[in-house]
C-alpha cells in the first residue's frame, strides 16, 4: 500500500514537472500579448516600455 502511494505521488510529480517545462517552452514561442489594451508592457525590472 505504501509503495503504491509512493508510485502515485512520483508519477503525479513527474507529470507536473513535464507540464511546467512544456508550458515554459510554449510561452517562449507564444508570449502573452497583455499589453495591447494599455499599449505598455511591464518588464521584469519594473520599468514600463511602449
Amino acid at each position: 500500500m505504501k509503495e503504491m502511494l509512493k508510485r502515485i505521488f512520483l508519477v503525479a510529480f513527474i507529470l507536473l514537472v513535464l507540464t511546467a517545462i512544456s508550458g515554459f517552452f510554449y510561452m517562449q514561442k507564444h508570449p502573452l500579448e497583455e499589453g495591447k489594451s494599455t499599449g505598455k508592457s511591464l518588464k521584469f525590472s519594473g520599468q514600463t516600455s511602449k
